[in-house]
């Protein structure tokens, strides 16, 4: 079987390392990829290959049929917003991932929330808002909220949340968004009420009316330890969370979950794919449609089974083997992230690149992986491309020596200006 996996990032590097590992796969792809994947092969013998360049749908499309590729794995959501599924599907070519209609579920804020509110699905109190003079009046009616999240609707990149204890510091960070024009704020504002309580990400496979449960994890948002900071696009994760339990997934699957897909079959968008919703407490906060980054990194080492034989059968829609398949998760991991100077770039703040990484990270240490993302080739030697630049994953079956030993690795790798959190996994209740 050859694979190819769409995407640059850490997440993509984990999908692609994990199929890897499967029986039968022989090759997988990663378009485009990063130079941090170049060494990677698995103990299997399937070689990992970046492509290093961007290639256009149609050329994507030519490079499935020349390659014989079985079939295509969707990482970033940016994908599928552009409707490659749909495009990708009609060429003949299984996909894994929702197609463009189904997409808007994490594209626009403003959509999904509403689509909560027509299908009965908990979530906290909103407005929807077009224009900057909707968000500070709405803003202006959450005196009795707890705080607000301030939430551009449109994509923004993991950088398009900032929750504020105040209304005005919310309308504050209104006006610098509008006056920044950030991207995401083309499809207008959710004003949120801020939540309080244990953060988590549940992540589920689906095939139009069923689904699987895959994961659970716990992602680590704020750029600094003890939840400070920025939110960012994840400095962190934990697998599995340490406050799932049974009862818990089958209230979330009665109430978030068959809801979910029920009312985009009703929409005439049946879901296929990965659908990872992200709770707080039992409030959905947010859909995300493909797997999430760092989450991924985390649940990747300890998924059983065979992956690819599971993901092909979502590409072919092929319910029979969807439904046999056995797929699982066991023991324990953590990912640590770290990030550039700079990062997330709030409000036009310059993000370093072109930073030399100071020593090759070595994966002969058992049960860890380096996963990489933002970085580049300069003259053979890895340098910081910007943004989240590498990660470690730790994993096995006591939670305490996974994560000594994760904090072990990451501390040996270092680059100028590099950031990361001390506090991954620290506490069962204080991810966020």
């Amino acid at each position: 079987m050859k694979v190819l996996v769409l995407g640059s990032g850490g997440r993509e590097h984990a999908l692609s390392w994990r199929l890897a590992r499967d029986p039968g796969v022989t090759q997988v792809f990663v378009m485009p990829g990063n130079p941090g994947m170049l060494s990677e092969t698995a103990g299997t013998g399937a070689a990992v290959e970046p492509l290093l360049e961007n290639l256009s749908l149609v050329q994507t499309i030519e490079f499935c049929a020349k390659n014989k590729i079985d079939f295509v794995m969707v990482g970033p959501e940016k994908f599928l917003f552009e409707g490659w599924v749909d495009e990708l599907t009609r060429s003949g070519i299984p996909t894994v991932g929702p197609t463009r209609a189904a997409a808007r579920l994490e594209e626009s804020k403003s959509f999904s929330k509403q689509f909560m509110t027509e299908n009965k699905i908990p979530t906290a109190r909103f407005y929807n808002v077009s224009t900057e003079a909707e968000a500070l009046r709405a803003v202006d009616q959450t005196q009795s909220w707890a705080g607000v999240a301030v939430k551009l609707s449109g994509p923004a990149l993991g950088k398009g949340v900032i929750v504020c204890d105040s209304t005005v510091e919310a309308r504050d960070i209104v006006k610098k968004f509008y006056a920044d024009k950030t991207l995401g704020i083309e499809d207008g504002m959710v004003i949120e009420e801020k939540l309080s309580g244990r953060e988590v990400s549940l992540f589920y496979a689906c095939l139009d009316d069923e689904f699987k449960f895959l994961a659970s994890a716990c992602d680590h948002k704020r750029l600094l330890d003890h939840n400070q900071g920025p939110n960012t696009g994840g400095m962190g994760a934990i697998c599995p969370s340490p406050w799932v339990d049974f009862a818990f997934l089958k209230r979330i699957e009665e109430s978030v979950v068959r809801p979910t897909l029920d009312g985009m079959k009703k929409a005439g968008s049946p879901y296929r794919g990965i659908l990872f919703v992200g709770l707080m407490g039992e409030l959905l906060l947010e859909y995300n449609v493909r797997f999430g980054d760092p989450e991924t990194q985390a649940i990747m080492p300890l998924l059983q089974g065979n992956f690819a034989e599971f993901l092909l059968a979502i590409g072919k829609g092929d319910i029979t083997a969807f439904r046999t398949s056995k797929i699982s998760t066991e023991g324990v991991s953590i990912h640590v992230v770290k990030a550039a100077k700079g990062y997330p770039g709030l409000f036009g703040e310059k993000i370093e690149s072109g930073i030399e990484i100071s020593s090759s990270p070595s994966v002969s240490a058992p049960n860890q992986q380096w996963f990489f993302a933002g970085v580049k080739d300069m003259g053979g030697r890895l340098v910081s491309g910007g943004g989240r630049v590498l990660g470690l994953t730790a994993w096995g079956r006591d939670s305490s020596e996974v994560r000594a030993r994760a904090y072990g690795a990451i501390s040996q790798v270092k680059f100028s200006g590099e950031q990361y959190r001390k506090d991954i996994g620290a506490s069962a209740g204080g991810a966020s």
